[in-house]
């Protein structure tokens, strides 16, 4: 169970990156998730109200990159 969050944060990156490929092009839509996920790391950790990680960043990162390799 305690990587399941790590799952949830792969399968968000991937969501992201195919949300914003409708508007953006390949690098734009990557640049998104990683603006995205950092943002969701920093809110956690400005706010106290999640528990901000490295590995949940970098999850939702390589869940985007996955997405972007498929498209290439």
């Amino acid at each position: 169970m305690k990587y399941l969050d790590k799952y949830y944060h792969f399968f968000a990156g991937m969501v992201i990156y195919i949300f914003s490929n409708i508007f953006f092009n390949d690098w734009l839509s990557m640049l998104s998730v990683i603006v995205i996920g950092a943002a969701k790391e920093a809110y956690d950790y400005y706010s106290g109200k999640g528990n901000p990680e490295w590995l949940d960043f970098i999850a939702t990162f390589i869940g985007g990159l996955f997405v972007l390799l498929l498209s290439l």
